[in-house]
């Protein structure tokens, strides 16, 4: 399946429920709260390597945190967010 990753943000970001930022998302997929990560291509090294460490799928967006923030519809950049629920999105399918 091959789904458009940045309308599937929007939607999940709309009518799901994120963690935006580096150390919530790390303490999310630590505790198996997150259902997915996503991790922008220029996200600190450390902060890769924690949330690889857990069983949490990966989704490693293809751009850096300048093009993640506004994929997500924000003015700001993101280097790293937890998906708690995709709502509508089907982003789930991607990993």
């Amino acid at each position: 399946m091959d789904i458009n990753i940045d309308k599937a943000l929007i939607k999940v970001i709309r009518t799901g429920k994120v963690i935006i930022g580096s150390n919530r998302t790390v303490d999310a997929a630590e505790k198996n709260e997150a259902k997915m990560v996503v991790l922008a291509a220029n996200c600190p090294q450390e902060i890769r390597e924690k949330v690889e460490s857990t069983n949490v799928p990966v989704l490693n967006y293809p751009g850096p945190g300048t093009e993640l923030g506004p994929a997500c519809g924000k003015p700001f950049i993101i280097a790293a967010m937890a998906i708690l629920d995709s709502g509508e999105s089907d982003i789930l399918a991607a990993s």
